[in-house]
């Protein structure tokens, strides 16, 4: 369209087409009267039907232009228009007739500087374009003249060449050895690319002094200034503040199209020359040294170019954690999202940091949007719905927290000591909000009692919300799931409710007093009689719930009372285990006759009581999600999901300890008595108010979140209490209005190993679909994948970060089909060994073939109670892993390793047949030696070699 046009006059046009395009009516205040003849030219144009927009001009005579606007008068909101006034500024055209017509479009100015600046920029020199600027006289149409012969001089040859390649091309030229690069053999072909790169990216003569580019600079030399350049400005232009640098002074005043070409130069070399890019960060850092010196987090912008930015956010990230300033330092964790940050992604131990950050500022947020007091003075079940709208999301996320310091709190991270010593004060400031809603919680309990509306008590549950919805069609799953707090069946609850074919509900109830699995595993059956409990106590323990008939107090009672409220042909009780290593036809089979099935959970419990619950926690909701979709595949149409009681994460290592008399007569959180006793720092409440009949004892409580002092080692998790986070339990209900369908689709999983970094462990993988060529219609984007490893069930995965294709969400790997990803983690247990892992789909929605990474990883010893260098050579029990060793001599050289803890290098000619041998042995040596359950290493002492496995393995 304007190809007629000279070069600054095009983009003029180009940007006054643009304006046009998105606001329609353009009034052109031309107050020193450089356009007028461009204007006209562009009246030519469009009577020629070169323009698609109207443009009219004011010539000295306002009658005149209304006239010459008299056709476009009646829709002037929807043309095109463009009025030129020259001579014209706000001032006059106030007082002007087309005032109106002003108050109505978009004002456009441009100064002919900065015009012929934007024009040129890329294509001269920017001192050339100061000199043309600063002559007398300077018009549109000699700045056209002048730019046109700027760009047409030298137009063959390399010069010729370097006009038709892109900025980024160039620069992949010269880093690659191509067709440029190769032209640099003579001063005047390396001063020609100089000269393009200068132009294009506003270089100056200072510039390139510094890197001494000339006669003997490489090809890589050129690129690495030009870069080093480049970084500096956008750098500078993400900056908050003047530069401090001298040689950085010029940058602020570089036209925006020089700006725009330094900043894709930079986002591509990040993107497809890494380490390059690196190196010339790095390296134009270390030049930059005033500039560092005075750089402070808040001058920063959204970009970290360089490292040393990465490393002041950081550490003014957690600075604002401890000042509990939330939401700045969630301003900075946003913009570190996804693979935002160059250094992120080359570094996972500070992806982890920046994790943390993340978690450790929704906790903040959490506990600051609850309030830090209960403020509920009316009853239970109001104080009940204050915790689900306020206080559940606090616990989760300090949940969360704990679970993300746990796998990734080590002493590789980047500011190791500053984050433990922050998420430690965290630690403190959850537990003074924990503290006082407990205090409040309690407070209510003794004004109003300590048993909400019947609808909110666990007693009625199964007459209320089970039984109802066994009766409908179809086979009902009952989960109980001991310790599953609230906030756990709220994120079950989000993931299991995506699906329009179900109806799903999330309500909470308080679970009965004292908060311990006798109690609420007991009262989850039909035990309770017009509101009221008759339990069995002894010696402080409650042994369970009489029905009339018989004493509820284990799994088979639990079941009876359930299978004679419900009917049906049979009730079967399931462990999660169970559920989960059934095949699909067992387990139809199992259910086919029952109108209820009860699924039992133990896991949380357990590992927490272990002291290993935050590892396993997310493991278990991953199961649970497993479990909910093999039973839906099996026909389940119903499911319940429901615990006995909640818990509280606390730190073991702070004195939270109360005595209450002797050391054997409470338990951790709380203690029968007798005697209607008060004590300091206690509550209590009479068993005659719980609706325990019979029963003329007391319950005693600590008033706030500690423990009583047992004489036993302190533990992070414990329960019985009367705080929220162990009373209100969930009661999530989903109901299917169809059975399930499953994918005809098949996937695979390809994983191998990769070198590991920041005491972590790492695997790439990829899901793919097994039938390539298939349209997957109704099929998944996504897979759900797990990590877990072979033959040692003893050893915690923890995964820490992920990247590519694929995300972390609740302890599993949402798997972008036919996208590679890297899954870093590490893995403990009770010894340090070696063991291999494997890679499953942990549901049912699909058919995956799981996939063992070949070779085998570390296991850190959580506890090791020998002095190191001190560890035996025990056997190795098993051989099933030799089968993976590709010959019978090295099977028998890993072997000997394996019984006797070495081999000489002779003995392992003998073994292996030949010195040859032996040779091509040393050449696989990191290959085998990964797949033994132990590490070897090779010693040379005193001239001889000899294969030393270290520590023990299982």
């Amino acid at each position: 369209m304007n190809s007629s046009l000279g070069p600054v006059s095009a983009v003029l046009e180009a940007e006054l087409r643009e304006c046009v395009a998105r606001n329609g009516l353009v009034i052109w205040l031309d107050a020193d009267n450089h356009y007028s003849e461009f204007v006209d030219r562009l009246i030519e144009m469009r009577a020629a039907g070169e323009l698609k927009y109207e443009v009219r001009a004011f010539r000295g005579s306002h009658l005149q232009l209304m006239l010459d606007l008299e056709g476009l008068a009646g829709g002037l909101d929807k043309s095109h228009l463009v009025i030129h006034l020259p001579g014209f500024n706000e001032d006059a055209v106030g007082k002007s007739p087309v005032f109106e017509l002003y108050k109505a479009g978009v004002r456009y100015r441009k100064a002919l500087d900065t015009l012929i600046t934007e024009a040129a920029a890329g294509n001269v020199r920017s001192e050339q374009i100061t000199a043309f600027r600063a002559q007398a006289g300077v018009t549109l149409s000699l700045a056209d003249a002048w730019l046109e012969t700027q760009m047409s001089e030298e137009g063959e040859g390399l010069a010729g060449h370097l006009r038709n390649i892109t900025l980024p091309a160039l620069i992949d030229d010269l880093l690659s050895g191509g067709y440029v690069a190769s032209q640099l053999g003579s001063a005047a072909d390396r001063n020609t690319v100089w000269q393009r790169l200068a132009a294009w990216l506003g270089i100056t003569a200072q510039w390139r002094e510094q890197w001494q580019i000339g006669s003997s600079s490489s090809a890589r030399d050129v690129a690495f200034a030009a870069s080093s350049w480049a970084l500096c400005v956008e750098y500078i232009h993400d900056l908050r503040r003047t530069p401090a640098g001298v040689r950085l002074l010029s940058i602020p005043e570089l036209p925006a199209p020089v700006v725009e070409a330094c900043s894709k130069l930079a986002h591509h070399l990040r993107d497809r020359h890494d380490e390059f890019y690196q190196r010339t960060a790095d390296e134009t850092e270390a030049a930059l040294a005033d500039e560092v010196e005075v750089a402070q987090a808040a001058d920063l912008g959204k970009i970290d170019t360089f490292g040393f930015e990465e490393v002041l956010v950081l550490r003014a990230a957690l600075g604002a954690l401890n000042e509990h300033q939330w939401d700045v330092a969630a301003e900075w964790v946003a913009l570190r999202q996804g693979d935002r940050s160059f250094w992120l992604r080359q570094e996972p131990a500070r992806r982890s940091a920046w994790q943390l950050v993340e978690d450790a500022v929704r906790l903040g947020q959490r506990i600051d949007a609850a309030g830090s007091r209960l403020e509920v003075t009316d009853n239970l079940d109001a104080a009940v719905e204050r915790y689900v709208q306020r206080g559940a999301a606090v616990d989760q996320a300090h949940r969360h927290l704990e679970q993300r310091r746990l796998a990734l709190l080590y002493p590789l991270l980047p500011e190791f000591e500053t984050f433990r010593a922050c998420l430690d004060g965290l630690r403190r400031y959850w537990r003074e909000w924990a503290d006082h809603w407990a205090r409040d919680f309690n407070s209510l309990c003794q004004q109003r009692g300590f048993l909400p509306t019947a609808g909110m008590q666990q007693r009625t549950l199964f007459d209320e919300v089970v039984r109802p919805l066994a009766q409908e069609p179809g086979t009902t799953a009952l989960f109980l799931i001991d310790a599953f707090r609230f906030e756990m069946g709220e994120e079950l609850y989000r993931a299991l409710s995506d699906s329009q074919a179900t109806t799903t509900h999330l309500r909470a109830r308080l679970a009965e007093l004292p908060t311990v699995t006798e109690v609420g595993m007991n009262v989850l059956p039909p035990v309770a009689e017009a509101g009221r409990l008759r339990p069995t106590i002894s010696g402080g323990k409650i042994l369970g719930f009489s029905t009339g008939q018989f004493r509820v107090f284990n799994e088979d009672t639990r079941k009876r009372a359930m299978h004679d409220r419900i009917g049906g042909g049979t009730c079967p009780w399931l462990t999660l285990n169970e559920v989960m290593t059934r095949d699909s036809t067992s387990l139809k089979r199992g259910i086919a006759k029952a109108q209820l099935v009860i699924v039992y959970c133990r896991e949380i419990d357990d590992a927490g009581e272990k002291g290993v619950g935050l590892s396993v926690f997310d493991n278990v909701m991953q199961r649970l999600r497993a479990a909910w979709r093999m039973l839906r595949d099996a026909g389940v149409r119903q499911f319940v999901f429901t615990a006995d009681h909640g818990f509280l994460l606390l730190d073991e290592k702070a004195p939270n300890a109360q005595s209450h008399g002797r050391k054997i007569d409470p338990k951790r959180r709380h203690v029968f008595s007798e005697v209607a006793a008060d004590h300091k720092e206690e509550v209590r409440v009479p068993l005659a108010e719980l609706g325990y009949e019979g029963q003329t004892g007391h319950l005693m409580f600590p008033v706030s979140t500690a423990v009583f002092d047992t004489g036993e080692r302190s533990m992070s998790y414990v329960h019985g209490g009367n705080s929220l986070q162990e009373r209100v339990i969930p009661v999530l209900t989903l109901s299917h209005r169809a059975p399930a369908g499953s994918s005809t689709l098949k996937y695979s999983i390809a994983a191998e190993p990769k070198i590991g970094i920041a005491g972590m462990h790492c695997v790439v993988a990829r899901v793919a679909n097994v039938e390539q060529h298939s349209l997957d219609f109704g099929g998944t984007d996504a897979i759900e994948l797990g990590l877990r490893v072979m033959d040692e069930p003893s050893v915690q995965v923890e995964l820490c970060e992920i990247r590519g294709g694929a995300r972390l969400s609740s302890g599993a790997v949402i798997a972008t089909i036919g996208e590679k990803f890297e899954l870093f983690f590490r893995l403990s247990g009770t010894t340090e060994t070696r063991v291999r892992v494997e890679l499953f789909h942990t549901g049912a929605e699909a058919d995956v073939s799981p996939c063992v990474v070949e070779g085998r990883f570390a296991v850190t010893a959580a506890r090791i109670t020998s002095r190191p260098g001190t560890q035996t050579s025990a056997p190795i029990e098993g051989r099933e892993w030799l089968d993976e060793l590709p010959d019978a001599g090295i099977r028998q050289l890993f072997l000997h390793l394996a019984e006797h803890g070495a081999v000489t290098e002779s003995e392992a000619v003998n073994m292996l047949g030949s010195p040859r041998a032996a040779r091509r042995f040393d050449l696989q040596f990191d290959k085998l030696a990964a797949k033994a359950p132990f590490n070897v290493r090779i010693d040379v002492v005193a001239g001889v070699k000899r294969y030393v496995r270290e520590g023990t393995s299982k």
